[in-house]
């Protein structure tokens, strides 16, 4: 799994991702940020239907792929939905 740290240090894009979702949806806490995001592509992981047919591989990057889509629009929202579960 790609970390939130990776995410930040590739740049571009990613980092904006990576530095909205701390600062917005989480007030600045990389740590909580982290736990969340590593949530969010577990979540996916164990959930998605579409990743049953794909080999493991590609089935976390589409976990990744899946996580990021979710969280960029909650970290725009300044949101979270992990926040939101507890």
């Amino acid at each position: 799994m790609t970390s939130l740290k990776e995410l930040y240090d590739r740049g571009g894009e990613e980092k904006h991702f990576a530095e909205e979702f701390v600062q917005l949806a989480h007030a600045g806490s990389w740590d909580v940020a982290k736990d969340h995001w590593t949530r969010t592509v577990q979540h996916f992981a164990d959930n998605a239907l579409e990743l049953e047919k794909l080999p493991p591989k590609r089935a976390w990057q589409r976990a990744e792929e899946l996580a990021l889509s979710l969280c960029k629009t909650a970290a725009q929202d300044g949101k979270c939905w992990a926040c939101a579960v507890g």
